[in-house]
């Protein structure tokens, strides 16, 4: 039996508070804030996110560096090779890298080449992109490897060999042996001597490298002091940011996405154009949430299922109608990506079950399907169980791919991985990630003993007492605060993410009304009392495993619930809608 969540309230900084009202915000947005921060600091510039708020790129170690090897690329007649990983930070950060040298540095197309890796071949700089640009048969420049390249020495060394300079800029954890020794340049925040924000996405790093290319470059004299300057390329650096999963308490972090969705909320883009022909998000402005289940859930399935150069092309599109056709794939691919992942799903529930006890630490599942979609399923599985998970498919070639994310916040996945290492040398054939995701692959052989180890790592980090899920709250709200400018004092507060999560608030109803909604009638629709009498409209989405079960609520039923206040539009009538995130009788 799956343990019932514990439901506690965020504590609030009184320090913290005091501040934020001082810099005129209303008591309630003042307790948001002093229950997500722990002291003032940048209190600020968090509250207020702004580009010029960002740290200085000189704190980012060797990107001065980097920008000379990329100026010297772009003023040679050879090819630029982007290398970048396949998922949305890594769409994006080539897509920053392009957009710069071709729109911003007047490189040549024809010049720019981007090599993307196969989610099949594993992560990284694997011997497949290696071969792939060695293969290039003009002149290499340089390659610019983004979101990736940190943990891949030997295939650096390979293009070493060949005469090919690798600058690698990354946002991952470094090995233990540190950064690639054959690379000519390594930009890492996580790096030994790097002063700058370790949270930052591989869209976030290459973005700060090529603003220092554009410096430079105006010292060279090769591009005018008033060439246009970056800062419209944040668009999408939002889009991968989000997408990570990184802090979104961090100042830099937001101030990115801040920015990026200002220009993204012009719809000036072809791509984003396109986007709102698909999803005017009911008239409202794009916000992070809809950047991460809207956005970046169809740029995923594009590596998950398909091609994932239809990501790509879908952002480099030069019109609308091009933009349009990229984006019906990637919706297709979205679609069979969910219909794989509900067939493993079920899988996976039914592994997880058998596999779960009240003592457990972690759960590993073993599954058959598509490689692409275990990080979903390792998510999904976990959010349940309130457990760190991997989810683990086989491959066809005697090796089993894993993603892992970490669930409980104090969880470290990729020091677990390491500590994993450690005691058995040969147990990975590579991995990589950081504290909240992480990938990996293993002989299958191994299996047996990567289980046992996760669970051992995972105890190792969290002590005696097994993890506990735990949702936390904003506490209640009054029934003259339940009212639909209620969004608007919330989202003051945007953007919401990791480690900045949007609010979730508790109470106590009666219900007045339920019933069963929905194609597969699993969600159920309430009108539920107040304790000061009000009458407010809730959903819960999956409140019921299947049509068949019984409900679990009845009318009359006292309940208290964890919700989430939105706006829901009926026939131009706008009103307060709740929507539960858990419930239990209150007897």
């Amino acid at each position: 039996m799956i343990k019932i969540p514990k439901i506690q309230q965020r504590p609030v900084n009184p320090s913290v508070f005091e501040a934020a009202t001082q810099l005129g915000l209303t008591p309630l947005q003042a307790k948001l804030v002093a229950s997500r921060m722990d002291d003032t600091t940048h209190l600020e510039k968090i509250i207020f996110p702004k580009l010029k708020h960002i740290q200085h790129p000189n704190d980012l170690k060797n990107a001065t560096q980097a920008a000379q090897l990329i100026v010297q690329a772009i003023q040679s007649n050879g090819v630029i090779v982007l290398a970048t990983d396949y998922d949305t930070d890594g769409v994006t950060s080539a897509w920053v890298a392009k957009t710069a040298l071709v729109n911003y540095f007047g490189v040549p197309n024809d010049r720019v080449v981007h090599i993307i890796g196969e989610r099949k071949q594993g992560y990284g700089i694997t011997d497949e992109v290696v071969d792939r640009i060695l293969d290039i048969p003009k002149p290499i420049s340089l390659v610019i490897s983004a979101d990736q390249g940190s943990s891949d020495e030997p295939r650096i060394a390979r293009l070493k060999e060949s005469g090919i300079n690798v600058c690698i800029t990354d946002h991952h954890q470094l090995p233990q042996e540190g950064v690639p020794s054959s690379a000519a340049c390594t930009v890492n925040p996580q790096q030994a001597g790097c002063k700058y924000d370790k949270t930052v996405a591989g869209c976030y790093v290459i973005f700060i490298v090529m603003t220092q290319v554009r410096q430079a470059l105006i010292e060279a004299s090769h591009l005018p002091k008033e060439s246009p300057t970056l800062k419209a390329l944040s668009m999408n650096v939002a889009l991968g940011t989000v997408a990570d999963s990184v802090s979104l308490k961090s100042p830099n972090n937001r101030a990115i996405v801040q920015a990026g969705l200002h220009f993204i909320n012009q719809f000036k883009s072809p791509a984003w154009q396109a986007m709102q022909q698909l999803n005017d998000n009911n008239k409202q402005p794009y916000d992070a949430e809809f950047l991460g289940f809207q956005v970046a859930t169809r740029i995923n399935a594009a590596s998950r299922v398909s091609d994932v150069t239809t990501a790509f092309n879908f952002l480099t599109a030069a019109s609308p109608q091009q933009a349009q056709q990229h984006l019906e794939q990637l919706d297709a691919d979205n679609l069979n990506r969910r219909s794989q992942q509900d067939g493993m799903l079920t899988q996976a529930k039914a592994i997880a079950e058998q596999r779960y006890h009240p003592n457990k630490y972690t759960l590993t599942v073993r599954m058959q399907g598509n490689a692409g979609i275990q990080g979903i399923i390792a998510s999904r599985i976990g959010e349940q169980y309130g457990l760190p998970t991997i989810a683990m498919t086989d491959l066809e070639d005697g090796f089993i791919a894993g993603s892992g994310r970490g669930i409980v916040p104090s969880i470290d996945l990729r020091e677990a991985f390491q500590w994993m290492a450690d005691q058995h040398p040969n147990l990975f054939v590579s991995m990589g990630g950081h504290a909240g995701a992480a990938g990996c692959m293993i002989p299958e052989q191994h299996f047996d003993t990567f289980e046992a180890l996760f669970e051992q790592a995972i105890q190792n980090q969290i002590g005696d007492e097994p993890p506990t899920p735990i949702i936390e709250t904003d506490g209640s709200l009054s029934a003259e605060e339940l009212c639909p400018q209620l969004i608007d004092e919330i989202n003051l507060l945007e953007p919401y993410g990791r480690e900045w999560p949007k609010p979730l608030f508790s109470g106590n109803f009666t219900i007045k009304e339920i019933r069963a909604v929905g194609q597969t009638k699993t969600h159920l629709s309430f009108k539920l009392q107040g304790e000061q009498q009000q009458i407010l409209s809730a959903i819960y989405f999956n409140a019921k495993p299947s049509k068949e079960s019984p409900d679990p609520f009845q009318k009359g039923d006292n309940i208290h619930c964890v919700y989430q206040p939105n706006l829901n539009t009926y026939y131009g009538r706008t009103t307060l809608q709740l929507r539960l995130v858990t419930a239990q009788k209150v007897l």
